[in-house]
């Protein structure tokens, strides 16, 4: 869960009016073509708009993103909390937590042009892949194509990240390496990736194929690592390669500040 509230409990009764009152129907009631007002998301009361999706615990509200002041505040905390040389992958990842700064990891999807945003994105924090592996954050997105799946791998923002000569140093190897795991995983346990997300769906909803039928092309890889001062010709050379060879995109944190600044007033991730 990415928030306090249970929306898998639903509505409250004055959501339930509130929600009537802007559509001219009743919630869980279909709009018939023709009558009740033309659907407009946005205008949802908030808890509606979680209810209704396919995760209602782990959906990222695109309404938030119209809230200009919030996240240029948010952003800039992040940079603070970057530019402490003391800041750990741990420090950053409590920090989204604790503020509640999904955005931060939600402006990946737009960033690296992967395009899946336009019909809904989750988040899923800390995804257990069975008893193994966890990924620090596995984003779904549906766009018309259907539904695919970013697995992220956070590591520090310091320390060896890059060698003298550009190679990647201990931090992205660690990653991809834990990416790599996860690639191999997934072939062999699809059933069991289907049942965990079971567990997190709308009981009013069914999960649509590609949560059951693997397909790999809908999976995509994303380490991150490091400042902008770390990564050399070579580390661009290395990070073009392993984005064509292995769908594995490698960034580093002042990547994903300007992904964050750049998903201010957007209209979807």
């Amino acid at each position: 869960m990415l928030y306090e509230r249970d929306y898998l409990l639903g509505l409250t009764e004055a959501e339930k009016q509130e929600y009537e009152e802007a559509t001219g129907r009743k919630f869980g009631e279909k709009r018939v073509s023709g009558f009740g007002r033309v659907n407009n998301f946005l205008a949802y009361p908030k808890a509606a708009r979680m209810c209704k999706s396919l995760f209602p615990n782990n959906y990222l509200d695109v309404a938030e993103l119209r809230d200009v002041e919030r996240l240029a505040a948010a952003n800039e905390e992040f940079f603070s909390l970057l530019s402490d040389e003391a800041c750990t992958e741990r420090s950053i990842l409590n920090f989204i937590k604790d503020k509640k700064y999904y955005h931060i990891i939600g402006s990946i999807i737009w960033g690296l042009s992967i395009n899946i945003g336009n019909h809904g994105v989750y988040l899923f924090p800390e995804f257990q892949l069975g008893n193994s592996y966890k990924a620090d954050y596995l984003l779904v997105g549906k766009s018309s194509r259907g539904y695919e799946f970013i697995f992220i791998e956070l590591e520090s923002p310091y320390g060896n990240i890059t060698l003298k000569d550009g190679q990647l140093g201990a931090e992205f190897r660690d990653g991809i390496s834990q990416l790599e795991d996860w690639k191999r995983w997934l072939p062999a346990n699809y059933s069991s990736f289907g049942e965990i997300m079971r567990k997190h769906k709308n009981s009013a909803r069914d999960l649509p194929e590609e949560f059951y039928i693997l397909d790999m092309s809908r999976f995509h890889y994303v380490v991150i690592s490091g400042r902008r001062s770390d990564f050399q010709d070579k580390t661009y050379i290395i990070k073009r390669e392993r984005k064509k060879a292995d769908d594995i995109d490698i960034i580093h944190y002042d990547n994903l500040y300007d992904f964050s600044n750049n998903l201010i007033g957007k209209l979807t991730y």
